[in-house]
C-alpha cells in the first residue's frame, strides 16, 4: 500500500521482517531501524537489506560476507543524538566512519538519528537534537565524507517540524492512521486505518446476585441481567486491563465489559439491547454507525499509548480483513488467506 502510494523505500524493525518482503517479492530498498548481530551479516548481504550501524565488530564481519558474495553492502550510521538507546555517540562519528571507509565491500549510504520526544508542544530538545545532528554532517563535509540520504523525521516531524525533513521521512504510528500525541498539529487529517471486531457468539439470562467470569469480581446487580459473550480475549489482544471498565459497540450503542476478560472471551451487558442476536457485530475499537471507540480511549483507560493498543491483537490468532474501495477483498488467518 506504502509503496502505491508513493514510497520509494521501506523501514522495518528487524532483519525478519524485510527477508519476509523480500520473499514477498518487495524489490526496492529495506533498512532495518534496529541493529543486527555479526551472525545476521550472511542474511543481510544474500538478501540484499541495508543495516543500521553502530558497532564495529558488526560491520566487519558484513564487509568479509559481502566481499565473499562480490556484493556492496549498503548501511546506514545510526547516531545517538539524545534518544539514549542505540546509535554511536556524535563526538565518535568520524573515527567511526573512517574505520568503515576502510573496510571492502561496504557503501555508507545513509546517516540517521532519532528524536525522543518530538511529539511533545515544547520542541526545545527536539531542536537540541537536530542541531547535534547537524552538527555531525558539518563535520563529515569539512572531511570530505558526503553521505547521500540524511533522516531524522518521524510521524511528529512530519506533522510538525518540515525544517527536519531532509532527504527522508520515517513516519510510523500516522501510517496507522493516528497522531503520535495530542499535542501534535492536526492540520493534515488523519483517518484510523483499522478497527478491531468479534461478534456475540452466546446469550445468556442472569437474575441479580449471580458472578460473572473469574475471579467473582462483578456481580449482577438487576433483577435481569442479559450477557453477551465474545470469542475474545487477552490471548488474541484484547487487553486483560480493560476487565470491568472497558466498553465496546452494538448496534451503534456502546456497552460496558463485565467481570474478567478470559484468554479467548469477553462478557458484556446488553440487557437494554432488547433486539440484540447471536451474530451482532461487535466492536472493540473503531466506528460503528455515528458512535466510535479510539484507540486513544482505550490507551487512556489502561496507562498506556495509543501505539502499543494497534500493535496488540496476535497476529496469527485475529482474522485479518483488507478493505479495498470500502469494501472487503481479502481474508487472512491462521488456514492461509483468500480473495472475497
Amino acid at each position: 500500500v506504502v509503496l502505491k502510494s508513493g514510497a520509494t523505500r521501506l523501514a522495518v524493525a528487524r532483519l525478519e521482517e524485510g527477508i519476509f518482503l523480500r520473499k514477498a517479492g518487495i524489490t526496492v530498498p529495506i533498512l532495518v531501524l534496529g541493529l543486527t548481530l555479526k551472525q545476521q551479516a550472511e542474511l543481510l548481504v544474500s538478501y540484499s537489506i541495508t543495516p543500521a550501524v553502530s558497532e564495529c565488530e558488526m560491520i566487519e564481519k558484513l564487509s568479509e560476507e559481502a566481499f565473499k558474495e562480490g556484493k556492496i553492502v549498503k548501511v546506514h550510521l545510526k547516531v545517538d543524538t539524545g534518544m539514549g538507546r542505540i546509535g554511536i555517540f556524535p563526538n565518535r562519528v568520524l573515527d567511526f566512519v573512517k574505520k568503515i571507509k576502510a573496510l571492502k565491500n561496504i557503501e555508507i549510504e545513509g546517516v540517521f538519528t532519532h528524536f525522543s520526544v518530538a511529539d511533545e508542544k515544547d520542541k526545545t530538545y527536539t531542536e537540541i537534537q537536530f542541531k547535534k545532528f547537524m552538527e555531525v554532517l558539518n563535520i563529515l563535509e569539512k572531511e570530505g565524507i558526503e553521505i547521500s540520504i540524511k533522516h531524522v523525521g518521524n510521524s511528529a516531524t512530519l506533522l510538525d517540524l518540515p525544517h527536519m525533513w531532509l532527504d527522508l521521512i520515517r513516519p510510523g504510528i500516522s501510517i496507522y492512521g493516528l497522531y503520535p500525541s495530542k499535542e501534535v498539529q492536526k492540520t493534515v487529517k488523519l483517518i484510523p486505518a483499522h478497527s478491531f471486531k468479534t461478534r456475540i457468539v452466546f446469550l445468556k439470562e442472569f437474575p441479580a446476585g449471580e458472578c460473572i467470569s473469574y475471579g467473582r469480581t462483578y456481580t449482577t446487580k438487576k433483577k435481569r441481567t442479559v450477557v453477551a459473550s465474545l470469542p475474545v480475549g487477552y490471548a488474541d489482544g484484547y487487553n486483560r486491563l480493560l476487565s470491568n471498565q472497558g466498553e465496546v459497540l452494538v448496534r451503534g450503542r456502546r456497552f460496558p465489559v463485565i467481570g474478567r476478560i478470559c484468554m479467548d472471551q469477553t462478557m458484556i451487558d446488553v440487557t437494554n439491547l432488547p433486539q440484540v442476536e447471536i451474530g451482532d457485530e461487535v466492536v472493540l475499537w473503531g466506528r460503528q454507525g455515528q458512535e466510535e471507540i479510539t484507540v486513544e480511549e482505550i490507551a487512556e483507560k489502561i496507562g498506556t499509548i495509543n501505539y502499543e493498543i494497534v500493535h496488540m491483537p496476535d497476529k496469527k490468532r485475529v482474522p485479518k480483513l483488507f478493505i479495498k474501495n470500502k469494501k472487503p477483498y481479502k481474508i487472512k488467518n491462521m488456514l492461509g488467506e483468500r480473495l472475497l
